[in-house]
């Protein structure tokens, strides 16, 4: 709701007299939506303890990086690769906001289109209604916007249609940072013990297990 009610509202400020359902009244709507995430993150980011976090966040990046990378997981070859990852959730998010627009326009048109809706004076209730229009869609927007971030994380990481992967990337520039080498200890750790259980997925459960050093679990006939 609030970014739709952000769009109605730069709509009436600058006078713009856009349709509830114009394209140009969806990129807006989509602006506000951008808008509204990365302020949100922007704000959080400035939290301690949500930093701390993000850090792990790129902890996780680097490790899965060096892991379709081939190369051993430890911690001098993770620390060399970058915290952005293609197929991050901060990227979702941030097409999801982009996906929106194209699929709300099309919804719109076809809306003015087909006449589906009465033609409404009251504008706060043309709102209303084409917002509750909407929200059936949002299954589509992120089922569509999952399928499209795949093909541009299996196509679309080298070469020139990388740019297509830069506004997620720019965005996760907030929800990542440089993670200490403790840190990555724990997401190369965390990593070894997952890639175990699925190659052993009938073997029993272990009780927890505690060792003294990242080399020590590496070494470990399991973990390594």
């Amino acid at each position: 709701m609030l970014p739709q009610a952000g769009a109605e509202g730069i709509n009436r400020v600058f006078k713009l007299g856009l349709e509830v359902t114009s394209p140009a009244f969806q990129a807006i709507t989509g602006g506000a939506k951008l808008l509204i995430v990365v302020s949100y993150l922007l704000a959080i980011r400035q939290l301690r303890d949500v930093r701390r976090v993000f850090q792990y966040h790129g902890a996780e990046h680097k490790t899965i990086s060096t892991y379709e990378a081939h190369e051993e997981l430890v911690v001098d070859n993770a620390r060399a690769k970058t915290t952005a990852h293609p197929r991050c959730g901060t990227t979702f998010l941030v097409m999801v906001a982009l996906v929106s627009v194209v699929i709300f326009t099309v919804a719109g048109a076809f809306l003015q289109a087909a006449q589906v809706l009465p033609k409404i004076e009251n504008r706060y209730l043309e709102n209303l209604i084409f917002l509750a229009f909407k929200l059936p869609f949002l299954p589509v927007v992120a089922a569509i916007t999952f399928e499209l971030q795949r093909f541009f994380a299996k196509y679309c990481t080298t070469g020139p249609l990388r740019v297509l992967l830069w506004p997620g990337f720019l965005v996760q520039k907030i929800t990542t940072a440089e993670p200490d080498d403790a840190q990555l200890e724990v997401a190369l750790a965390s990593l070894r013990a997952t890639l175990w259980r699925e190659q052993a997925a009938n073997a029993p459960v272990r009780d927890d297990r505690i060792f003294e050093s990242y080399p020590a679990l590496a070494s470990d006939p399991g973990y390594a």
